[in-house]
């Protein structure tokens, strides 16, 4: 038995390090199974609870580890890419590595970006795979054009403002290189179908049931943006954050609109830069 066991960790010692190694057993080995924390160096630390709750409202490094796992699953079924064979990527509102943190191992280059200084010192302190970039509200991206060639951001385009959404849409237009994948989450139909019928999601929104009403008639026969201002966990006077639900049909028509854009609406929202 003990030569079997020196045999494993052998084997394992000669795999490549964190997402660069075996994709499935990666990801299974950050989801913190049974209580088990692997030993320091193995996977990505943790950012303190504090931080946790004020990007994600999680406070648990289990359910923080689940949410990363659960997203990069979800943007491995959509990218018509591996993400992790791409040379250059950037995360737009890293916040503290909830996917950032899977990418540890990665060989090639990956910018995280997010408005909010304790988020960029935390990760510019931990996560030695991110160049940590901290941005200003509203204004261009310090990048030049055409830098990456995949960009990710999730949990953002799902609460802005149609204006702010409009003006980083652009600017991650600007910074992605022609034949860019950008995989960005949104609100959709179905969040704004949960989020009426769904009591636990309801009451975790504390959005009150005539501003749903509104949501689900602009999408319905309106523009199909709807945009809840909130004053929760990542309010800031810097800029508006809420609740945001975009229709399929707004995103064909506004993401893929313009000859940069072909937009494939999915799980999450991808679009290629053409041009």
């Amino acid at each position: 038995m003990a030569g079997e066991i020196k045999a494993g960790a052998a084997v394992l010692e000669r795999e490549p390090a964190g997402i660069a190694g075996d994709f499935d057993r990666w990801l299974e080995r950050n989801l913190l199974r049974d209580g088990i924390v692997p030993a320091e160096g193995e996977i990505a630390p943790f950012p303190p609870a504090d931080l946790m709750h004020n990007t994600t409202g999680l406070t648990e490094p289990r359910d923080f580890a689940s949410h990363g796992v659960d997203f990069m699953r979800a943007l491995e079924r959509i990218s018509p890419r591996p993400l992790r064979t791409c040379p250059s990527i950037l995360d737009f509102g890293v916040g503290v590595g909830r996917l950032a943190r899977l990418f540890h191992g990665f060989g090639g280059r990956y910018v995280g970006m997010d408005v909010d200084p304790r988020h960029i010192a935390w990760v510019a302190e931990n996560l030695a795979h991110v160049e940590a970039v901290l941005t200003a509200p509203r204004k261009p991206l310090p990048s030049p054009a055409d830098s990456f060639d995949a960009v990710v951001s999730v949990s953002v385009f799902s609460h802005l403002s149609e204006k702010d959404h409009l003006f980083y849409l652009a600017e991650l237009a600007r910074v992605a290189r022609p034949g860019a994948v950008l995989l960005l989450s949104i609100h959709g139909a179905r969040a704004l179908e949960r989020a009426r019928g769904e009591a636990r999601i309801f009451e975790m929104l504390s959005i009150p049931r005539p501003a749903l009403d509104a949501a689900a008639a602009e999408l319905a026969a309106g523009p199909g943006y709807a945009f809840i201002l909130q004053n929760g966990h990542l309010t800031s006077a810097a800029y508006d954050y809420g609740i945001t639900f975009v229709s399929e049909a707004y995103v064909r028509a506004v993401w893929g609109g313009g000859s940069r854009w072909r937009a494939s609406p999915s799980a999450l929202f991808t679009t290629s830069r053409t041009s």
